[in-house]
Formats: structure tokens, sequence, C-alpha cells
């Protein structure tokens, strides 16, 4: 199903009321999966299996070939059907492994260690290992690195304000993922016992009473703050915070993905399954799905009653991405998928800028977005690029607050897909 062309932007209304989202609804794995090597956009794993294969669940099927990449693993047991390309949700010709499940589930046994014996550096190669991607920080966002580890830390930002645009998705965090976050507030403390630990969360009162009663005997600060589209990034986030603006002393996490993190090194086990928030009016059962890695975007919305969607977005906030196809996986990082109805996508086309300055007023690196936008107009790449547009930390302010509605941020993703 091919929807519309990713270089446009989608404006959805302003001031709509974010509700808390609690229910977890399961997708059961499909007969066939989907394992797309990509990571992000520009760099890829590449298949350590293939046609004919019999493979298990926990098995290594995409390495990459720097240290920046992760490993791509099976969440399912069953035979390799095909190594092939496939469009992915955005728009990009990405390699795929398409597998046949057998409904078996027959793991590949793990290594197994004391993670109290573990140096920094055993560490770090242990949490690559375990195929997670750091999605929070926007200067790694779209590079696919691993999780990061400092050999010393004074400070550690838990950052919990990755909420979606059409609800908040941070109760899972403080109800059926409570007992593996706590376990990894026990990991951190153990390699960094003297940091100062800080759980940044939204400020309603759901968030901040959730995150509360889970945090009252773990010694670790509650910072609630409005969400805003800023603290996506984590360092930007870290530096509010602390006051830390070398970024010398301190380290942050995705609280969303403390508790894989968890599971990983204190037990072993990977975590195969990806959380994220379904909504909008062209949704029949809105709620955060779990989705087992390799599972095209098509069973989810036939699980969660789509019905004709006007527009589709993935990604978090105001920084989501037009969706170009349905039959392919849900790329990893995605937090929320919204299902929009006609009635919530707004007519208006994109008018001449007027020069108000406002998309400059709310960029938190400093851009001109406005000058920006119209060196890509004109193809001006080069131009760009010295005008720092490869700085862009792609939040979505700029688009948001433009009163022409001028597809900004969408333009500069544009331009850095042409650098590549």
């Amino acid at each position: 199903m091919k929807l519309f062309s990713i270089s446009k932007a989608v404006h959805v209304p302003k001031f709509k009321e974010a509700a808390h989202v609690n229910t977890i609804i399961d997708v059961d794995a499909p007969k066939n999966m989907v394992y797309s090597l990509s990571q992000q956009h520009n760099m890829k794993c590449s298949p350590t299996v293939k046609r004919g294969d019999r493979v298990l669940v926990n098995q290594v099927i995409g390495v990459g070939d720097n240290n920046s990449i992760v490993p791509v693993y099976a969440s399912v047991s069953g035979t390799v059907k095909q190594l092939t390309t496939k469009i992915d949700l955005l728009g990009n010709k990405v390699d795929v492994i398409l597998i046949e499940n057998d409904g078996l589930y027959e793991k590949e046994d793990r290594e197994t260690f004391d993670y109290k014996t573990l140096t920094m550096d055993a560490l770090k190669e242990k949490v690559k290992d375990f195929g997670l991607i750091e999605t929070q920080n926007l200067s790694n966002r779209k590079r696919g690195l691993q999780l990061s580890f400092r050999e010393k830390a004074r400070n550690i930002l838990i950052n919990a304000q990755e909420s979606g645009l059409y609800g908040q998705v941070d109760a899972y965090l403080y109800n059926t993922e409570k007992e593996d976050f706590l376990r990894g507030i026990e990991m951190l403390k153990h390699f960094y016992p003297d940091a100062r630990l800080v759980v940044l969360s939204t400020s309603d009162a759901d968030s901040v009473i959730g995150f509360t009663e889970m945090l009252k005997h773990t010694g670790v600060e509650l910072i609630s703050k409005i969400p805003t589209q800023f603290y996506h990034d984590m360092n930007l986030a870290a530096r509010d915070v602390f006051g830390d603006y070398a970024m010398k002393d301190t380290m942050v996490l995705d609280a969303f993905l403390l508790p894989a993190l968890a599971r990983g090194v204190m037990d072993q086990r990977l975590t195969h399954y990806q959380l994220f928030l379904v909504n909008g009016k062209a949704v029949e059962t809105p709620g955060i799905y779990k989705v087992l890695s390799g599972t095209t975007l098509d069973l989810v919305m036939e699980k969660a009653g789509v019905k004709n969607p006007f527009r589709i977005v993935a990604g978090n906030i105001l920084s989501g991405d037009a969706v170009f196809t349905t039959d392919s996986p849900i790329n990893r990082g995605i937090r929320e998928l919204l299902f929009l109805h006609e009635t919530e996508v707004s007519k208006e086309e994109e008018v001449n800028c007027i020069k108000c300055g406002r998309c400059a007023d709310v960029c938190p690196v400093g851009l001109q977005p406005y000058e920006l936008n119209a060196l890509v107009v004109m193809r001006d790449f080069d131009e760009f690029f010295k005008k720092r547009g490869g700085m862009c930390v792609e939040c979505g302010r700029c688009s948001y607050v433009c009163p022409s509605k001028r597809h900004l941020l969408q333009s500069f993703k544009t331009a850095k897909k042409v650098k590549r």
C-alpha cells in the first residue's frame, strides 16, 4: 500500500490534549517475518544467513562492518526463505531477510556472565551485542549508534519524556515494565556508585504520581517538566537539567530502553519486542502495542482496526515522518504511529515565507531555517551545509510554528539524504 511522498509534511492540529494510554495490546507474530538490515538511514548490516538456513530465536542474522552498528537478531525460529530488497516505511530501499516462522520459538543459548565482574570496556561490548539503538540522542539517532556508556559519570539522566504527540506513553514504565526499570537503576548504581541519578518525566499529574511512587525507595531524583521537543535530544535535556554544557561529567540514557538493558546485562536476555503508541481518529482500538521485531505495519493496522487513514505518521512528538508503505517492518526507534483521519490533517498548503523569524527563534541550535529551506528549494546543497544545515537536530519546532506552513523539517531531511 503506497501512501504519499516522504518529501511532504503533515500538519496536525495544535493544542490537542494528550491522554495517558495504559492498555498493552499484544500482536501475534505472523507466519512470514521481515527483518530489515538497515540501521536507521545510512548504515546497514550484512546477512550472516542464506536461503534455506534454519534459524533460532536469539541467533544473529545480520552484523555490521564497523563498531557503530549493532547486530540484528531473529525473534522467531524458522527457515530463511529469501534475502532481498524492499522499500521501508519511510521510502528507503533496504536489504531484508524473510523468515518463515515455524511457531516453535526454539532458542539459541546465550553466554552467561556475572555483570558485577564486568569491566567498563566489557560492559560496552555486552551492551552493543543486545542490538539496542539509541534513538533519543538526535546526533546519533540517524546514524544507528548503540547505547553509550562513559568510563566515569557524576550525573546520569534517565530521560522519560519521550511522550507521543497524541498521548503519553510513559505509563508502561511504572506499570508493565516497573520491575525491570528498577533493576536497571540497581545496575546503574553498581557501575556508577557515586553518580547523581535523575529521572526526567513529563509534568502531568499521572506521570509525577507514577514515577514518584516507583522511585520513592531508590534514592533517584525525579524532575518533572513540561514536555517539549527540545528534550527529545537527550544531550540538550541533560545540559538543561545539570548545567553541564560540555557534557564532561554527564551520561544520558533513554528511559524506555532501561528495562531491556537490565534484562540483557543482569539476565543475558535479549528483548525482541518493541512497544509503541498507536493512535489517531482512524484507529478503532488505540493503545500501546507490543510487537515482535520483524512484524510488518499492515498486521498492526489490522489488529488496531485502522480504517481509511488519510495520513500515517511514524515517529515521536513533533518530528514524525510520513509513512510511505505499510507492508514493511516497523523501524526500530519508532515510538508512535498516528493514523490520521482527514479531519485531523490541516488542508493548508505551504505559501511563501514571510520572513517572520519564528523558526529561528525556536531553533535549539541557533540555525536560520528559512534560509536553509530556500537553499534546499534551489537545490544548493553545498551552501546548505556551509550554513550548518547538517547540524539540524530534526526537532520539528520550526515547522510547527511556521505560519506559512513551510515544509522546513522535511526539506532538511531531504538535503541530508542527498548528502549521504
